[in-house]
């Protein structure tokens, strides 16, 4: 069975015309310019900074990353630094005194020593995460961090309600 065409209508200096497309090209060239539109919202937007660094191309496929990661990458979840955003909490700091955010749980804090990795330089902090991200065995470290505050938030986040 041959394919469905559309008959797209074009008008040039000789009058209209018909060109047959098939159904296919018409959904890829639709695909195409609704990722082109997407990729330019996402490049030039003001909200997920963070995560746009790591995947700075849009697409339809998946990332592959499971909660706890997408919380660790966003910066979203039970973190002092997130909950003071909403104003859930009065400051943004860990029991430990220093800004809690996902970095701090990583790299610093007593409470995390159990999955902490090396704390990355500046320049390199964006590096760090990537190769982070595609280790298996750091994504399930990082898995079991964020897991452990979200069920042992009273311990490492400062109550102050």
């Amino acid at each position: 069975m041959p394919f469905p065409l559309i008959c797209v209508l074009f008008r040039c200096c000789v009058g209209p015309f018909l060109l047959p497309k098939p159904l296919s090209y018409l959904k890829s060239e639709i695909n195409l310019a609704a990722l082109s539109i997407w990729q330019d919202n996402w490049d030039n937007g003001e909200t997920g900074r963070s995560t746009h660094d790591i995947v700075p191309r849009v697409s339809n496929k998946p990332v592959g990353w499971n909660r706890e990661e997408m919380m660790f990458v966003t910066g979203h979840g039970p973190l002092p630094s997130y909950l003071r955003r909403f104003d859930l909490r009065t400051h943004d700091n860990c029991w430990c005194g220093e800004k809690g955010d996902p970095i701090h749980y990583a790299t610093k804090c007593r409470f995390t020593l159990s999955w902490h990795f090396q704390t990355p330089t500046v320049s390199l902090k964006l590096q760090w995460l990537k190769n982070i991200l595609t280790n298996n065995f750091s994504r399930t470290r990082l898995r079991l961090l964020m897991l452990f505050i979200r069920d042992e938030n009273t311990l490492i986040v400062e109550d102050n309600n």
